[in-house]
């Protein structure tokens, strides 16, 4: 029994070695990350970054706001976001996209694509034949989800959060 209880004590030396280095390795990396929030309304959005060493700061949109629309204009070949995307809101409405949100996950015949159609009717809405959710069909050749806008909106974000800070955050 003395035998086994020998051999035993370096294995476990052995291992609590190793979790200490990787400790010590994981507290020198958080040396050099930021952290990333994103508060999304249904109007506008609130990106801020946590650095280490530096208390919160909010993340100035490109036009030093604080507050950022939360609008995707989509035309042929370009996409606008934020403010340069509400401003083209006039200009071409069935183009502009705001408050989808509301309809993310939503199947075609609820309540909530319902009153969105009756709201925005500039907004061309067809059925995903798969999923049974809505689209929003800009042009015959472009077709998004509420979740695939939402998907450019979060990225915009993360591309403000960049600029912002200075540096490129990993990608998890």
């Amino acid at each position: 029994m003395a035998a086994t209880v020998r051999r035993q004590r370096p294995r476990r030396l052995l291992c609590w070695a190793l979790v200490a280095v990787l400790l010590a390795d994981l507290l020198a990396l958080s040396d050099t990350l930021a952290v990333m929030s994103v508060d999304l309304g249904s109007e506008s959005m609130k990106v801020a970054i946590v650095k280490p060493g530096v208390p919160m700061e909010i993340v100035l949109n490109k036009e030093s706001r604080r507050k950022t629309p939360v609008t995707v204009t989509l035309k042929e070949n370009e996409r606008f976001l934020g403010d340069s995307a509400a401003g083209m809101a006039i200009k071409n409405p069935k183009a502009t996209l705001r408050y989808f949100q509301h309809l993310l996950g939503k199947q075609a015949d609820n309540p909530h694509v319902a009153l969105y159609r009756s709201r925005f009717p500039e907004h061309e809405l067809i059925v995903d034949p798969q999923r049974q959710t809505v689209r929003f069909q800009i042009s015959p050749q472009l077709q998004f989800s509420p979740e695939e806008v939402l998907g450019m909106v979060l990225n915009y974000s993360r591309s403000l959060a960049e600029d912002f800070a200075g540096y490129l955050a990993p990608r998890i």
